[in-house]
């Protein structure tokens, strides 16, 4: 799965799956196949993870530097 999917699957930006979902503790990491520019995740596990989670992730507020 892309970040494009992964947004898709939980109604949600792709910028708020690149910098939230992605970090968060427990989420899988990426695929053998995945590369800098290419980042991939395997589909089973990306939902295996949306099923356990809470339903409602809080949104991090982020700090200008």
């Amino acid at each position: 799965m892309t970040l494009e999917d992964i947004a898709e699957l939980n109604h949600c930006s792709v910028r708020h799956a690149r910098d939230v979902l992605v970090k968060l503790p427990g989420f899988p990491p990426e695929a053998p196949t995945s590369t800098p520019r290419n980042r991939l995740w395997l589909r089973a596990e990306v939902k295996a993870f949306i099923h356990r989670k809470p339903a409602r992730i809080p949104h991090i507020r982020l700090q200008a530097a």
